[in-house]
Parts: C-alpha cells; sequence; structure tokens
C-alpha cells in the first residue's frame, strides 16, 4: 500500500466530499483507470457515518433482495475482515428501519474505507474543503481548495460533488431546491446522536419483550451469515420508552425534540445507540444555522443522556461515551438535473432505460416541526412502503446546463419525498459508485459528462459488480437463505415470534395484523 501525495494540480477526477458515497466514487473511478483525487475536510473517509456518529448502516435490501452490490459490498467484507462488523443483518420486522441492518465500528469504517481506496490508487487530500470553482463557461474545470497551506487550485477533466450538500455544484451556479421546496423550503430535521456504555441491554430488551404497548415499534436482529464472534450476536432495535419520555417533558426534567426513543445495539458490548434527538429548522448549508444545531443537539444529548440514566430500566450504570462530530444532516439541497425522480417513481418502483443504480428503501421523512412520529399532517413524518424497487435514473446525476461535473449521494435531482428513501448509506453509497464510473468514462472518453454513452455506461458499472437489473434466481437464494436463517434462530430460542411481521411465512399460521 502507498501513499500518494497530492503534488500534481491535474487530475482526470476529483471527487469533493469523502462521505459514504465520496469515497465509493472515487474507488469507482480510480479502477476504471482515472487519475482521481479525494478531497476531505476532516482527517478520514465516511463523512457522516463516522464524523456524526451514526447506526448501522441500512443497506442493501429490498425486502430479501440485495439491490446494492460491488463495490459497497466489497466495503462491507473488508470491515468484516476487519471484526468490525456483522455484516448485513435481517430485521423480523422491517419497519422503522427497513429489512436490514449493518452494525460496524466506526474505526473499521474508516480504515476499511481508507485501505480500499489507496489500493484502488486514489490519492487523498485530507483536512481540506472546496472553497471556489474554477470554470470555462459552463464548464466546471477545477476546485479552489482551502486548508491549512492556504488555498491552491486543482484541476479535472470531471468534478464529482459528493458534499452531501451540492455545495461545489451551487459554487459553480447550479440550479437547486431546499428541501421540499416552497416559501418555507422546510428539510428534514437534523440529529446528534450519541452512544452510551455500561447498559444492561438485557435489561433493556427484557423490558421491550414485556411492555410492546410503550413502543411505536421493534426487531429483533438475524444473522444470515456468520460474522466474527468477537462482536456480540444478539441485536435488537426499538422506538419507544414513550411514556417515560412524555413524563420527562411534562415535568421539564428532560429537554428532547422527541417523544419517544430510538435506540440500538452496537458491534460493543453493553453498548447502546442513540438516534433519539430531533433538531429542527436547520440549514445545512449555512454557518450560523448549523452552529443553533450543534448547540442544541448537544443540550438534547445531555440532558436525555442523564435522564436515561435515571429512569430507563437497564441504564443505571451507563455513561455518555462518544456523540458526533458534527450533528447530522438528512437534507439540504437537490440540484436539478436532466431529470427529477420524484416519489411516484421511488413508491411504484418505476424503471428507468438509463438505470445507473437502484433504490430499495421505504420513504422515511422525519417530523419536519414537531416531536411526533409518523402521522397525517402536512408536517409530520412518514414511513411509505415502498411497491418495488426502482432504478436511480443517469440524468438525475448530470446538472442542468453545467458541463463537467457529476452529482453523488442525497443531493441528487429529486424531489423531497424520493429523498426521503434513497438519502440512506446504501442508497448513496450505489449512487457514489455510478458517479464514480460515469465521471472516469466521461474524463477517459474525452466527452461531457451528459454525452456520455449510457449503455457503455451501464456495462462498466455492472463489471465493477453493481446491480441495475433484477437477477429472479438469485433474488429467490437470498430469500430462501433468509428464510433459513429465521427458522433456525427460531427453533434455537435466539429469536421470538413476538417481533415477527411476517410470522406466518416461518411458523405456517398467519401473519400479525
Amino acid at each position: 500500500m502507498t501513499y500518494p501525495a497530492p503534488t500534481d494540480s491535474r487530475y482526470d477526477v476529483i471527487v469533493v466530499g469523502g462521505g459514504p458515497s465520496g469515497f465509493i466514487a472515487a474507488i469507482a473511478a480510480a479502477r476504471q483507470g482515472a487519475r482521481t483525487l479525494v478531497i476531505e475536510k476532516y482527517g478520514f473517509l465516511g463523512g457522516m457515518a463516522t464524523s456524526a456518529a451514526l447506526g448501522p448502516i441500512s443497506p442493501f435490501h429490498f425486502g430479501d433482495e440485495q439491490v446494492i452490490t460491488g463495490i459497497p459490498q466489497e466495503f462491507v467484507d473488508r470491515m468484516m475482515e476487519l471484526g468490525g462488523s456483522t455484516g448485513h443483518l435481517r430485521t423480523t420486522n422491517p419497519h422503522g428501519s427497513g429489512a436490514y441492518l449493518c452494525f460496524y465500528d466506526r474505526e473499521a469504517y474508516k480504515w476499511a474505507a481508507l485501505t480500499l481506496a489507496l489500493e484502488a490508487g486514489v490519492t487523498p487530500l485530507f483536512h481540506s474543503f472546496a472553497s471556489g470553482v474554477e470554470r470555462d463557461g459552463d464548464k466546471v474545470t477545477g476546485v479552489q481548495v482551502t486548508n491549512k497551506s492556504g488555498t491552491r487550485t486543482y484541476h479535472a477533466k470531471v468534478v464529482v460533488d459528493a458534499t452531501g450538500d451540492g455545495d461545489v455544484a451551487a459554487l459553480a451556479g447550479a440550479e437547486f431546491v431546499m428541501g421540499r421546496g416552497g416559501d418555507d423550503r422546510a428539510a428534514q430535521p437534523s440529529t446528534m446522536m450519541f452512544d452510551m456504555a455500561g447498559v444492561d441491554t438485557a435489561a433493556v430488551k427484557k423490558y421491550m419483550d414485556e411492555h410492546p404497548e410503550d413502543f411505536e415499534w421493534a426487531s429483533e436482529l438475524v444473522a444470515v451469515r456468520p460474522y466474527a464472534e468477537s462482536l456480540p450476536q444478539r441485536h435488537f432495535v426499538g422506538q419507544g420508552f414513550k411514556k417515560l419520555v412524555r413524563e420527562g417533558l411534562d415535568s421539564g426534567d428532560l429537554y428532547l425534540g422527541r417523544d419517544s426513543v430510538l435506540f440500538l445495539t452496537t458491534t460493543h458490548p453493553g453498548v447502546l445507540h442513540f438516534n433519539s434527538t430531533r433538531i429542527k429548522d436547520i440549514d445545512g448549508t449555512d454557518a450560523a444555522s448549523l452552529t443553533r444545531g450543534e448547540i442544541d443537539g448537544r443540550r438534547q444529548v445531555m440532558s436525555l443522556s442523564k435522564f436515561l440514566t435515571k429512569h430507563m430500566p437497564g441504564m443505571r450504570d451507563a455513561r455518555l461515551i462518544a456523540t458526533g462530530t458534527q450533528i447530522g444532516i438528512r437534507e439540504s439541497r437537490h440540484i436539478l438535473g436532466e431529470y427529477v425522480l420524484t416519489g411516484e417513481d421511488v413508491l411504484h418502483g418505476v424503471k428507468q432505460d438509463d438505470a445507473v443504480s437502484r433504490g430499495y428503501f421505504p420513504i422515511d421523512i422525519h417530523n419536519l416541526k414537531g416531536r411526533e412520529g409518523y402521522g397525517e399532517d402536512p408536517d409530520a413524518g412518514k414511513w411509505t412502503d415502498l411497491e418495488d424497487s426502482y432504478d436511480i435514473p443517469y440524468r438525475s446525476l448530470v446538472p442542468k446546463r453545467l458541463d463537467g461535473l457529476v452529482i453523488a449521494g442525497r443531493t441528487i435531482s429529486a424531489t423531497h419525498e424520493a429523498h426521503g428513501s434513497f438519502r440512506t448509506q446504501g442508497g448513496v453509497m450505489g449512487i457514489g459508485q455510478a458517479a464514480g464510473v460515469a465521471a472516469a468514462v466521461a474524463a477517459l472518453d474525452g466527452v461531457e459528462p451528459r454525452k456520455v454513452d449510457v449503455p457503455r455506461l451501464q456495462e462498466a458499472i455492472v463489471a465493477t459488480g453493481g446491480s441495475i437489473r433484477r437477477d429472479p434466481e438469485r433474488v429467490a437464494r437470498e430469500r430462501q437463505a433468509a428464510i433459513d436463517a429465521v427458522k433456525r434462530d427460531l427453533a434455537a430460542g435466539k429469536i421470538s415470534e413476538q417481533y415477527l411481521a411476517d410470522a406466518g411465512t416461518f411458523t405456517g399460521r398467519a401473519p400479525r395484523l
């Protein structure tokens, strides 16, 4: 493994942002033979997945069909080889968290991402951010980068905007919509996530088992594929303690933006992860707004963590051990492209001739204004299951008018509703793989991204292991493997029928309504 220094100022492809979409895009571009630079503001890769202290990846499946494959799966495999991930665990109840979850250690995530990138020949430039854009008319030709060394311009044949907020595209003058658009431009709320150690997880689970009425939803998880024995082998997720939270809010003993607590197990014994704060009305592209969000997020974390140790079962000896380096931003800019992916496309599983990746996750929109979970009010959150997996069209990665630029990650051209589905880690990894291949093909063929030959692009994506079409035989194998794993764990008493949303499949009885 070599450590390439960014001494050159010209590359085939520059990827701005080293998050889940960006580092995958950089690897994909480099493997196509493009000289690739990735620019990242922190000293590691992983973006929100590592810097914002996220919980598990919501990968990569529609039902039991794995639709995100290729480099993203290689990345999960690398984390598993490091003993830092469970791989994909099947949820017994997909409501609220999706069909599968992939738990990971954040340090393993950082190292797996970096080693795969270095092995592919990617040149990283850390502690740096794009502060300006070089243009020749409507063509982006490079980015101005600011860091400890000052400001320097790096040129590329194609730039990939994987900033998560469309920063490069906005600097270049791209058209965009903030949040859901309209007069209020409302975006999904942000979250400060955190971990607590010293938790009696058996006591937490016992309360969850015995008080289902106090939970909005809960699930156990099943390993379809074995993982490192050094990691915890039993996992669960729940959202509840509603009575406890209501008492704390009413008494003033708790300051929190939600009316329930969402918690998950982790790769560390006795450590629970909490995705339980809600920070409303934050503009992820505005420094003053972000500052306010960081302060409010930490206030919620400190209040909730103290409250939990006083009142939540199994938490008496627990302590706060980790928060995000920053709040997690769910939504900001949607860069307008050649095609705007819609909520209807997502809901109805629309297939596209220029498919370059696939979407799979339910439309998950958190309450924009209040503490409550999902509801009927336009501002309330929604969880909407999809009729089928859907296609991500290449046209949604190509911004209107601007050349020399490809969009990756959650800021592709889409509506607020569509974004509520593909914004998860697995979704943006698949988009990143497509964006990186597209940028490399454009750069090496000497054409603008909008002029890339789509069949050639699709062939190249498939050659990396990416999935753009359903394979019925593979789907049948994956479904059977999941059924066998759930039946095995039911028979062994490792999971309970209590949490099975589709119990009839595994017990011969009708599923619970």
